[in-house]
């Protein structure tokens, strides 16, 4: 725990980078790219060069397959995606090539077979990946990406704070590693993990793959997970059928955040006083709150931020729970401006907490 709370120190206060291990990249080029892009992903594409775009991968069931963002770059198309394996992955791309778009003319070239993929996250964590990169970074708009020599950056992340991608070639993956080092520690850079990474978006609200559990991935759609904003109700695309469907029906229950004083997991039921409601998906320790948060499925009647008559049945007995309107952080990157503020000097400039009761 000690260790895990540095990293999320870091996180809120600094930067931190993360190996991005559990994130497949892929690229798409030829004449039928967008066209097989668009028959995978829930939403509109309508990313122009440079540009990225937060999108959906479903099964045909509606089930959530992929939690990714879609590239537009020059010539091809570069597709980041959590959740599936690459073979799962490679695998779904064939799959509906081969039944919805068989003529089509598609190469498929999986980029971490020549690359790595870090991930840079915190309030400082601009000041890091310009002093590796060049100030070009520092202009970069939230879901957009660029180049600075052989590395990618990709202007994304799911912490709340600053964050970038890095999508670095093998051939000067160990250099770069050492550079960034060299620049980032007297930035206060720290290596995180993705459980530090999970947090972080569990209190600002950011969907993951992870957060959707076993249970999750059985039985939810983008219509209970409160992403229909990621769905497009025109286009055709594997899963519109069941989600639309789903939609039309009403959701009996949705995602709802809440914050708890002890201990909750996965899969515990939530009760409004002896009824049950719902059920725990994700729960963490915060440290940066002293408190739990997480996120559950409940009753969509019930599913309203400010209500305190539910509790969790945990095995040491009932847990009261509160729900909440995330984000739970007011994130430091909301305050902290490129143009006047440095790591260096952070002490003389009176920030908001991060927490607000």
């Amino acid at each position: 725990m000690p260790e895990l709370e540095s990293m999320l120190a870091a996180l809120r206060g600094a930067s931190a980078v993360t190996r991005m291990t559990h994130v497949q990249a892929v690229s798409l080029g030829g004449p039928g790219a967008l066209d097989l892009l668009d028959l995978l992903t829930s939403s509109r594409l309508f990313a122009r060069e440079g540009q990225m775009l937060q999108t959906l991968l479903l099964d045909d069931e509606a089930r959530i397959f992929a939690d990714a963002f879609v590239c537009a770059d020059e010539d091809t198309w570069v597709l980041l995606a959590e959740g599936p394996t690459p073979a799962e992955l490679l695998a779904a791309l064939d799959r509906v090539q081969r039944t919805c778009a068989p003529a089509a003319q598609i190469s498929v070239t999986d980029l971490l077979a020549q690359h790595e993929l870090w991930s840079i996250d915190g309030p400082f964590s601009w000041e890091v990946a310009s002093a590796l990169l060049g100030p070009e970074v520092l202009g970069a708009p939230y879901l957009s990406f660029l180049r600075s020599g052989a590395v990618t950056c990709f202007r994304a992340g799911k912490t709340g704070e600053y964050g970038y991608l890095l999508l670095v070639p093998r051939s000067v993956a160990a250099a770069t590693w050492a550079e960034l080092w060299r620049v980032g520690q007297p930035l206060g850079l720290v290596e995180a993990n993705l459980a530090a990474l999970d947090q972080c978006a569990l209190e600002n609200w950011h969907f993951t793959y992870r957060a959707l559990g076993d249970r999750g991935r059985a039985e939810l759609t983008p219509a209970e997970m409160q992403l229909r904003w990621r769905i497009d109700p025109k286009k055709n695309f594997v899963g519109a059928e069941a989600v639309h469907r789903r939609i039309a029906a009403g959701c009996r229950e949705r995602v709802t955040c809440f914050v708890a004083g002890r201990s909750v997991a996965p899969g515990q039921s939530v009760h409004l006083d002896d009824r049950v409601v719902g059920w725990v998906l994700q729960a963490g320790w915060s440290p940066v709150r002293g408190d739990w948060v997480g996120w559950a499925m409940i009753e969509a009647a019930l599913a309203c931020p400010g209500i305190r008559r539910f509790h969790v049945a945990a095995a040491e007995g009932p847990v009261p729970i509160e729900t909440r309107s995330p984000p739970l952080i007011d994130n430091r990157s909301l305050f902290v401006d490129p143009r006047k503020h440095r790591y260096a000097t952070r002490a003389e400039t009176e920030f908001p907490p991060l927490v607000r009761r």
